[in-house]
């Protein structure tokens, strides 16, 4: 019988050694746990005001929307007053309704104007559509106030009925008028109802 109690006693002493060992290595391991992006806020990106994923952002005037961007993921910088967004796109809605121009990039720039998108500029494998042309940079801004798309490298312009490399050009949107700016190279294709 003084062994049975002795047993018992020893085992309840092991059992809440366990448990307090069990306790205080629970505690340390949560005290040394890795951070996430979350954790550490401000101290990870200091000057990110908002991390955004599935970003997207539509301006709607009189009804009809505009225009509408959309990335994959986006940080604002409130002392800038700039959106960082990755993986772009942008599609702009033409005046009369149905015809829409569309951006996309690897890496965007949207600069602020109060809530007003004022510029966007997008970098890597940049591809504007337009109706039937296709055209393919390095770099495009598309300022808002003026309607216009800038590249100031070099571009392939491609269409039903002909290919365009260029150095420079820009694209009054609403009007649908492109502009071509140096180094012009272009070859007009007869067989566009095949291709």
């Amino acid at each position: 019988m003084r062994r049975t109690r002795l047993r018992a006693a020893l085992l309840v002493v092991i059992s809440a050694a366990l448990v307090g060992i069990a306790y205080e290595v629970s505690r340390s391991i949560a005290a040394r746990r890795g951070h996430t992006r979350l954790d550490l806020g401000v101290d990870f990106l200091p000057e990110v005001a908002q991390h955004i994923r599935n970003f997207r952002r539509v301006k709607v005037e009189h009804g009809r929307v505009v225009w509408e961007i959309t990335a994959d993921d986006a940080r604002y910088f409130e002392k800038d007053n700039q959106v960082v967004v990755r993986e772009p796109r942008v599609t702009l809605f033409l005046s009369d309704g149905v015809r829409q121009a569309h951006i996309a990039g690897k890496e965007g720039h949207l600069g602020l104007e109060g809530r007003e998108v004022r510029t966007v500029q997008l970098r890597g494998d940049v591809i504007v559509r337009l109706d039937d042309l296709v055209v393919v940079t390095d770099e495009a801004t598309y300022e808002r106030a003026r309607d216009l798309i800038t590249a100031p490298r070099e571009v392939t312009i491609r269409g039903r009925t002909l290919d365009v490399h260029a150095r420079g050009m820009e694209v009054q949107v609403t009007p649908q008028r492109v502009r071509l700016l140096d180094d012009v190279h272009t070859v007009v294709r007869g067989d566009a109802a095949t291709s």
